[in-house]
């Protein structure tokens, strides 16, 4: 991971985490990390056993580790659902908050499961959805908020199956498509016609569609606004999401309303930053079939942007198809405070893109044998990520020839899965030959 802190420096490069040493406990074998989310100085790891581990600031009880006033290493959190059996199945965090989603036992496999929500943090604007929203007076000079240091369930909300948090807000959808919000509602940034603050769940009337194939299918909260993507691919605004005009401080969208600029698209996907919002989309076609090729596009705004998160050398007030990423198949969107990030397919036009860093450090000769590949019976084999070599006949067990597809060297593979070390052909990197 990068961006976080280790015994008190800061990580300015991407370092790989140890299951033994940054875990307490440690991580099995073959668990892996499926879902993270960071808050102003906290972070959640959700891993494929449906655990949650936590590491950072825990001074408002952000981590749920009760009186652990800072993590590190990661700590695995605990709570009534680990008793219980219940697997975690989705992880979101505020500024000084969490929230968790579980499913009852092996619910996610009933047809109607039961999930629940659990909160833990700072209790400010009420953020836990448990209605506090007041300070308690603890002397002269200070007042405090209720802090909630151990994950506590929210009795209000069934049921849910994905959960999204800004900075002091929250939103929540469930199984139905119904839409529940709370926190901070300054600004208007939850939706429900009002500016004052919510201590418990809010469902949203205003998205409650007779016909489910008109209800919502996705929701994110972002640093002064929510976005909700219903199921015929139209995204809805509600908040502050520009600093000027409609949509702005003086003229934010007290319900939720959809953007012109976005009506002959269909959006599937969606991300917000402190100043952007961006979303993945295709053009919409009245009455015809998707044609075959067609490409998404990353359409992104935010006249706020001053980092060139819009890989724009100037700021957009309305959404614009991002010029950069056109030759490229964007898969996925994504962002950080003041970062964005695409995930897009390894096709030859992303070949051709500059790399960084230029070079990357990797041996010229098979990591086994240690010898070079200028016989013609001596291939070395490139794992697509590390750029290592191997020769075919080093491997364990040999290859007789270049693999079809992609390949990953063992501790690439292992570093990914957690799985048992082998050299099967794995997905994920470009595949080069030396000699």
């Amino acid at each position: 991971m990068a961006g976080s802190a280790r015994g008190g420096s800061w990580l300015s490069d991407a370092v790989q985490l140890d299951r033994q040493r940054d875990f307490v406990p440690p991580l099995p074998n073959g668990v892996t990390v499926t879902a993270a989310a960071t808050g102003a100085a906290h972070t959640l790891l959700l891993t494929s056993q449906g655990t949650v581990y936590a590491a950072g600031s825990n001074a408002q009880g952000q981590c749920g580790l009760a009186a652990r006033p800072f993590s590190c290493p990661f700590h695995r959190v605990d709570g009534p659902f680990v008793a219980e059996h219940d697997p975690v199945i989705d992880v979101s965090c505020g500024r000084v908050f969490s929230v968790l989603v579980t499913v009852a036992g092996h619910g996610m496999y009933d047809t109607d499961p039961l999930m629940s929500v659990y909160t833990m943090g700072s209790a400010e604007h009420g953020v836990l959805g448990k209605g506090l929203l007041s300070w308690h007076h603890t002397g002269p000079e200070h007042a405090p908020y209720y802090i909630q240091a151990e994950p506590t369930r929210v009795p209000t909300l069934q049921h849910i199956t994905q959960v999204s948090c800004g900075e002091d807000h929250a939103v929540a959808l469930d199984h139905d498509g119904q839409v529940y919000v709370w926190g901070r509602n300054a600004l208007a940034r939850l939706g429900c016609g009002t500016q004052r603050d919510q201590g418990v769940p809010v469902h949203l009337v205003q998205l409650d569609r007779k016909s489910k194939q008109e209800r919502a299918q996705a929701v994110m909260a972002g640093r002064t606004c929510t976005l909700v993507l219903d199921r015929q691919a139209r995204l809805w605004l509600a908040g502050a999401w520009r600093t000027t005009s409609d949509g702005g401080p003086a003229q934010t969208f007290i319900i939720y309303k959809p953007l012109e600029e976005l009506a002959e698209y269909d959006v599937q996907a969606m991300a917000t930053g402190a100043d952007t919002i961006q979303c993945l989309a295709t053009p919409t076609l009245d009455e015809q079939p998707m044609e075959e090729g067609v490409r998404p596009l990353v359409l992104a705004w935010g006249d706020g942007a001053q980092h060139a998160e819009l890989s724009l050398a100037h700021h957009a007030a309305c959404p614009n198809v991002l010029a950069a990423l056109q030759p490229l198949v964007p898969l996925a969107v994504a962002a950080g405070r003041h970062t964005n990030f695409w995930l897009v397919a390894p096709d030859p036009a992303y070949s051709e893109l500059p790399r960084f860093p230029e070079t990357i450090e990797s041996s010229n000769a098979c990591l086994v044998c240690e010898r070079g590949g200028d016989a013609d019976d001596a291939t070395l084999l490139e794992c697509g990520r590390c750029e290592n070599p191997y020769h075919l006949s080093c491997l364990d067990p040999p290859l007789s020839a270049v693999p079809e597809g992609d390949w990953l060297c063992v501790p690439c593979r292992a570093a990914d899965t957690g799985e048992s070390p082998d050299t099967s052909p794995a997905p994920g990197g470009r595949k080069r030959r030396r000699r």
